[in-house]
């Protein structure tokens, strides 16, 4: 077999200071950046959404073939393979964005809703409706001389795109029979809402594969092949996930935590914890709480020898996961990568520890406050 065909791509969302990238999709666009990655089955490390104004396109989901007619809406989710089968006259809007710019509340209806591929037949209004909002979007993501919030701004309006999308997948499937999924891709999506129920109990993918009435071996392969993750990837995620809301909202200790979660040996969770966030339980916790609430914002700038826009992407996500309440950025030059932070102050060792851990080193260049107010 040829190798190209044994390995799926994976596509990363370009570096984006707002965490998303926004187009018109016109005669000329190519979906990706390469047309010919798009006609090859691969997948994304985030969301896409296109909506269909004219024209047709015609995708290959999973194994499901999905045909885009005018006035509808597609929403791919990370990890699904797929590919563009063909394109023809196409107009309209395609969104890429990182999850994590959905709130919590969003995020839930989705996974919970719409775990797989979402298709949407949109009346008159509904198009007009989401028209209107992405060209909102592309407006502010065109700004200029953005303000202070405008990432929140941003933010608000993408979620805003949720919301409505989960308002109609309800509606049309009281209205209609949902055309059921492939197998593997049900058995995927069964697999993911048991980990989401038992997750505190159950660590082992054999444990689900009980659940399921499957062998291990056969979730295994089935999740992989799926979603490009091994099922106790979801696992781990799912449980790390809490176990940060926990750090960052309660004042359990990382024992008490440990325990909340099923873990009879909280060193292993300590060293669970470091291997999926990247850091260790007490550091991620300082990151976060170790400043007072009346501390003025500040932007820190560090100067780095980072060398591409790929490590810098990398280096800020591994940020993020430590500062999710930060706006983090960065400038390449030509010798230098510029990181920028910007929310409540930090110790600089946080910044310095996550350049380590991929092989960079920094050094901060600038500190100032933005505000003096609360």
């Amino acid at each position: 077999m040829n190798d190209a065909k044994e390995h799926i791509q994976l596509l990363e969302l370009n570096s984006s200071a707002y965490g998303l990238v926004i187009s018109p999709m016109l005669r000329s666009y190519s979906l990706l950046r390469e047309v010919e990655v798009a006609f090859d089955p691969h997948r994304h490390d985030f969301y896409s959404l296109f909506l269909l104004e004219s024209g047709s396109v015609v995708f290959n989901i999973d194994a499901q073939q999905v045909t885009m007619t005018p006035g509808s809406m597609l929403l791919i989710c990370p990890g699904q393979v797929h590919q563009c089968l063909e394109a023809s006259d196409i107009a309209g809007w395609v969104v890429s964005f990182d999850a994590k710019l959905l709130d919590l509340k969003a995020r839930s209806w989705i996974e919970q809703l719409m775990p797989g591929m979402a298709f949407f037949s949109l009346s008159s209004g509904e198009l007009s409706f989401f028209k209107s909002l992405l060209s909102l979007i592309y407006e502010a993501f065109q700004e200029a001389h953005p303000g202070k919030f405008h990432q929140q701004l941003l933010h608000s309006l993408v979620n805003s795109i949720f919301y409505k999308a989960a308002n109609l997948h309800i509606s049309q499937q009281a209205d209609t029979k949902v055309t059921g999924f492939p197998r593997p891709v049900q058995i995927v999506q069964q697999f993911k809402q048991l980990v989401k129920t038992h997750f505190r109990s159950l660590k082992r993918p054999a444990d689900y594969a009980g659940l399921m009435h499957l062998s291990v071996n056969y979730l295994n392969n089935t999740v992989k092949a799926i979603t490009g993750f091994p099922a106790t990837y979801f696992v781990q995620e799912e449980t790390i996930g809490e176990a940060q809301r926990l750090i960052l909202y309660t004042s359990k200790t990382v024992k008490e935590i440990s325990s909340d979660l099923g873990f009879t040996d909280h060193k292993y969770f300590i060293r669970l914890f470091g291997k999926v966030a990247g850091i260790s339980p007490t550091v991620f916790r300082k990151a976060n709480h170790n400043k007072p609430a009346y501390f003025s914002n500040v932007l820190m700038i560090f100067k780095t020898d980072i060398p591409t826009q790929h490590a810098a992407t990398t280096v800020i996500e591994d940020l993020l996961k430590l500062l999710p309440s930060h706006h983090i950025d960065f400038r390449l030059n030509d010798d230098t990568c510029l990181i920028q932070l910007e929310g409540r102050p930090v110790h600089t060792d946080i910044v310095l520890k996550a350049l380590q851990v991929r092989n960079y080193t920094g050094k901060e260049i600038s500190s100032a406050a933005l505000s003096d107010k609360i």
